[in-house]
């Protein structure tokens, strides 16, 4: 194991605890939206579930097998998901009503968005790189074919051409 993977893979007892904690609320949360059950036996099969995966997550991490470091910062790119999936929804099926009512042709188009990918090395990086790819499809109308890291380029494709090219980059 090499020197950054081996300071990546200490970790103190807090930030361990931290991060498991962390994970187990994000895995029961999403639990309880799947379920969307209200009994008790769903929310212990759930937390053990969550506890599960938890535990899964941080030996991956402890092992530097998946360096991941986002920035909480990046969670302002949530904020705009709702308005983008509701207007995007809106437009899609509009599209298909077109489509099907009328004939319309549904054209897609692939575009080129400028996103400076970072190193691979870095976990920084390797979490910019994959937050960006879901907040670009998460919207119905867009959806992020690959990112060129040489070119400084991400690769989408939208079924309804946007003026703007879609906002990838969770940093800005």
């Amino acid at each position: 194991m090499d020197e950054r993977k081996r300071r990546r893979a200490v970790q103190t007892p807090a930030q361990r605890i931290a991060f498991w904690l962390g994970w187990w609320v994000v895995c029961f949360a999403l639990w309880v939206l799947l379920v969307f059950k209200t009994e008790p036996a769903e929310f212990v099969a759930g937390a053990l579930a969550a506890a599960v995966a938890a535990t899964g997550a941080q030996l991956v991490r402890s092992r530097g097998y998946a360096p991941f470091a986002p920035e909480l910062a990046w969670s302002r790119g949530l904020l705009r998901l709702p308005r983008e999936v509701v207007m995007d929804t809106w437009r899609m099926g509009m599209l298909l009503v077109r489509h099907f009512v009328r004939g319309d042709p549904i054209k897609g188009c692939f575009r080129v968005v400028h996103f400076s990918a970072g190193s691979r090395d870095d976990p920084h990086a390797q979490a910019r790189r994959t937050v960006a790819e879901w907040l670009g499809c998460v919207s119905p109308n867009t959806y992020v074919i690959g990112i060129d890291e040489s070119h400084h380029v991400a690769v989408v494709h939208q079924l309804i051409r946007d003026e703007l090219p879609p906002e990838l980059d969770p940093s800005e």
